[in-house]
């Protein structure tokens, strides 16, 4: 019989961390003045759609000369594409201030 609890540690180390890895992947790809996440799925944890995994709902604040640059729609492109595995994969929702 083959252990899965190797990959269930996995997954809530990885679940744990997700705050993390936002600020880390924000941070290596956008210079930041300034860079804030909140994990905001307390919040959202008796909505039918959410995915009661904890991890699910985010708030990004940061502020940035690189994307005050760009269109506002421009920056939130960026900044979903740097996230793009973790949108497709856990994240349900993601709200983006650029300051």
């Amino acid at each position: 019989m083959i252990s899965t609890k190797p990959l269930v540690l996995f997954i809530d180390v990885f679940f744990y961390n997700l705050k993390y890895i936002i600020l880390d992947k924000i941070k290596q790809n956008i210079v930041c003045e300034n860079l804030e996440v909140n994990n905001k799925s307390h919040l959202h944890q008796h909505h039918a759609q959410s995915p009661k995994n904890n991890n699910s709902h985010f708030e990004v604040i940061i502020s940035s000369a690189e994307l005050k640059k760009l269109k506002t729609i421009e920056a939130h492109k960026k900044i979903y594409a740097i996230l793009s595995e973790e949108m497709k994969n856990i994240i349900h929702s993601l709200e983006i201030k650029i300051n």
